[in-house]
């Protein structure tokens, strides 16, 4: 059977497209092999900067996916029937570019003779093998690519390891950084760590190259490694604070073995000559949060004998195990109670990291009496495996059933305020707005604060009859201020006279009584009792107030107006208490009771390293001060050790103190300026600016 040499054409078509594909590929890493390659024996010889370090990683592959987008472009023709003829015809010139004009043919169709011309053009081209000169040839160029492929893989293998190591830190993390240069050539450097968090936290496994901090979930084991490439003498010793660390040393290489716990802790390993600081840095696994949905709000319930909806949602960070809902019920009175606890609902969560819980509570199965308290909430337990599984609950619900002839009793409302309370929150208020205005005035057009301050005036004349009706109430009058509107006559004033002088007048004549009359029991109620000093000096402050205010003058207004409100202060005060002399003041010498108290039989009573003296501000500024001041003579290797340690004791009461430091360590191993971290870290122990409070409660 004779082989359709077009069809034959697309099928080696479909070749040359995979063979270009595959040869970008394999060009691509090559390229991206040399870089690294020539980065690390550069690294080695020269020693090269940070930031070319962490860039030679993205150098890498980004010439990678150059060269293979070049190799991509240019074999583009490969997708044209024609241009795959003319490579054909390069390959074997005999063909004699019969195969370019068969395809040519075949895409112009044609009539009958065109025909005729295809058929004759398609017997010269089957009779010349052309097949296996295009395999050869995709076959040449893909092995010679190999061989690239496979020469830059042995030049990388052959780069230097420790240098490899440090492009590679430096391309994973910002916070891996090259071992310091006083460690090379000891047993601490290169040092690697491998953090496996426990397997219920889902999270990989991960490596930290030259570590001064680990930060993991507590409960996760760290294998520290180092010593590699490192002359082999001497050995490494490895101290956890105050206990000591087995070290395995095997094939050149030594290991620390350690799981984190919930405290953070300091490493120091030392291998004789030099000695290398690593701070542990735990973080707790948060406990579930769960959110009771149904029932929303406590009840009392007439009888139990209906089925109780129960709805909840919980969210863990890592994944929980099971939730529930869980009850206590409480019966009894007196002195005499009894409790039964029980769950309903429960679920098998399998590490789920949310879930909704739904259940029902058959109140009647529960055989609750009168008087009896059901308290329900919603219960979920994470998988952790450190000091036990995490339990977090939801707020609880309390549910009571209502004794026969509750709801015979009566219910009575309290008491409304006293005038003078309601008086002197008023003023407050007046005073407030008044302020307010003042504030606002140099943005206002004088119209606008006129208007505005006679609004003000106008609640402060309202504010001052109510105390007129208060200074009048046991006078017998029926009301002060308005009595004398209607044309009311009072003792020292003439009838119809209607000015606020009169009104202090009659006031005044009430309140002055005959010195050889008896206080009390004379009538009913005397004026001295009757008429109360302080409520007039606040009216009179009101009136003066109310003046100022009239002509748009706050700010003249509101000296009066805090009078006003002292007095009415004054009143409260002398209406409500009845002592015949002043309380003693209570002077306690803290000198002399200052760390005299007995801790004895509290719990936590025994004072610790850690306490809350040694995380205090003063404290910790204190150890930072002295850091600075030794830091000329010491170096910036053992100041970053010494704020390293600090930053360990002002984790979790000062983070941001804590913060401000990991930069500042960061910084100096480094070898860059940590001034401005240092700054920011003594900020942040001088704590928040206070505000003057004064002014906003002035006239309270």
């Amino acid at each position: 059977r004779r082989v359709n040499p077009v069809h034959s054409l697309r099928i080696a078509r479909a070749g040359l497209i995979a063979a270009v594909a595959l040869t970008a590929l394999v060009r691509g890493l090559a390229a991206g092999c040399i870089v690294l390659a020539a980065a690390a024996a550069a690294d080695a010889t020269l020693g090269l900067a940070e930031v070319l370090r962490r860039s030679a990683y993205p150098v890498a592959v980004f010439l990678a996916a150059a060269v293979a987008t070049s190799r991509l472009w240019k074999g583009r023709i490969a997708r044209d029937l024609g241009q795959v003829a003319l490579f054909v015809e390069g390959l074997r010139p005999e063909l004699g570019f019969g195969m370019v004009a068969l395809i040519e043919r075949k895409r112009d169709g044609g009539d009958g003779d065109d025909l005729e011309i295809v058929r004759a053009l398609e017997r010269d081209v089957a009779g010349v093998p052309w097949q296996r000169a295009v395999v050869r040839r995709v076959l040449g160029v893909v092995a010679r690519d190999g061989l690239l492929l496979v020469g830059a893989v042995l030049v990388l293998r052959a780069a230097p390891a420790r240098s490899l190591e440090r492009l590679g830190a430096a391309g994973r993390s910002d916070r891996d950084a090259a071992a310091p240069a006083a460690l090379r050539g000891t047993l601490l450097a290169p040092l690697r760590a491998r953090i496996t968090p426990p397997a219920y936290t889902q999270i990989a496994p991960f490596t930290v190259q030259e570590p001064s901090a680990i930060t993991a979930i507590s409960g996760s084991t760290v294998v520290l490694e180092g010593g590699a490439g490192a002359p082999a003498r001497g050995s490494v010793t490895a101290r956890l604070d105050n206990d000591t660390i087995p070290v395995t040393l095997r094939g050149g290489r030594w290991t620390v073995r350690l799981v984190l716990t919930e405290n953070p802790a300091a490493l120091r390993l030392s291998d004789g000559t030099a000695e290398r600081l690593v701070t542990l840095e735990p973080y707790p696994d948060s406990l579930p949060d769960v959110r009771l949905e149904s029932p929303a709000r406590d009840t009392v319930l007439r009888s139990a004998e209906h089925r109780l909806p129960l709805a909840a949602r919980a969210r863990d960070d890592f994944g929980m195990s099971a939730a529930w809902f869980e009850y206590i019920i409480s019966s009894g009175e007196g002195e005499s109670f009894r409790f039964r606890t029980g769950t309903v609902a429960r679920e098998s969560l399998a590490l789920a990291r949310s879930a909704a819980l739904e259940g029902s509570l058959d109140l009647g199965a529960l055989r609750l009496g009168p008087g009896d308290l059901l308290h329900l909430r919603a219960v979920a337990t994470d998988a952790r495996t450190v000091r036990g599984p995490g339990r977090g609950v939801s707020e609880t619900r309390t549910f009571r059933i209502a004794r026969s002839g509750e709801y015979d009793s009566i219910a009575f409302e309290g008491l409304p305020p006293v005038e003078g309370d309601t008086s002197a929150l008023s003023q407050r208020l007046l005073i407030i707005l008044a302020e307010a205005l003042e504030r606002r005035r140099p943005r206002l057009a004088r119209d606008t604060v006129v208007t505005a301050s006679r609004d003000i005036a106008r609640d402060q004349a309202r504010l001052r009859r109510r105390v007129s009706d208060i200074i009048f109430q046991r006078l017998g009058e029926a009301e002060g201020e308005h009595a004398h509107e209607e044309g009311g006559v009072e003792a020292g004033a003439e009838p119809g006279d209607r000015s606020p002088e009169a009104v202090l007048r009659a006031a005044e004549a009430a309140a002055s009584v005959d010195p050889s009359q008896p206080l009390d029991f004379a009538h009913e109620e005397t004026p001295v009792v009757a008429v109360n000093r302080p409520l007039l000096e606040a009216y009179n402050a009101m009136w003066e107030a109310g003046r100022w205010l009239e002509i748009g003058e706050p700010d003249d207004a509101l000296p009066h107006m805090r009078a006003a409100l002292a007095a009415i202060q004054r009143a409260r005060q002398a209406e409500r208490l009845y002592l015949r002399g002043r309380t003693p003041a209570l002077v306690v010498d803290l000198r002399a009771v200052r760390l005299a108290g007995n801790r004895s039989g509290v719990r936590g009573g025994t004072r610790t390293s850690g306490g809350a003296a040694a995380d205090s501000r003063e404290l910790v500024a204190r150890r930072l001060a002295a850091h600075l001041d030794l830091a000329l003579g010491a170096g910036a290797a053992a100041l970053a050790d010494s704020l390293q340690v600090l930053r360990l004791d002002a984790l979790g009461r000062l983070p941001r103190v804590a913060a401000a430091l990991a930069e500042a360590v960061d910084a100096l191993r480094a070898g860059r300026d940590a001034t401005g971290a240092l700054v920011r870290a003594r900020r942040a122990l001088a704590g928040p600016a206070r505000r003057d409070g004064s002014r906003e409660w002035e006239g309270w």
